[in-house]
């Protein structure tokens, strides 16, 4: 019965107006539309599923920063790096990093790509 379950715990997630803004560097951007473009080839309507999720998946990092796994660089600038798969598209990848102000989407690959390469390309 719906008023047997036991109450959600919501003490970990912030207030809106905490929120940090997200910013995505122009080939995060760039990573989406080709990706979409492609996934489109083969059905219209995956490709706006893929949008959707890409969107929810970045939203989703403002209220819980530090949810992705870590992944390491070797480029000062991209230190603190962590990613994310993209919901129901777990060949897609969001990386990015939270900074003191921002949550910054640096890129968004596929898994087959080499990402340590295409992230430091950034």
């Amino acid at each position: 019965m719906a008023g047997d379950q036991e109450p959600r715990d919501f003490s970990g997630v912030k207030p809106v107006s905490e929120l940090k803004p997200i910013v995505r560097r122009p080939q995060a951007a760039t990573d989406v539309e080709n990706h979409a473009s492609y996934i489109a080839d083969g059905s219209i309507d995956a490709a706006m599923r893929f949008l959707e999720r890409v969107e929810q998946t970045i939203k989703g990092l403002a209220m819980f920063p530090a949810s992705g796994a870590p992944f390491p660089s070797r480029i000062p600038e991209l230190a603190g790096m962590r990613t994310r798969l993209v919901k129901d598209f777990p060949n897609h990848v969001v990386f990015y990093v939270e900074r003191d102000d921002v949550i910054e989407i640096v890129r968004v690959l596929r898994g087959g790509q080499d990402m340590s390469i295409e992230v430091e390309k950034t």
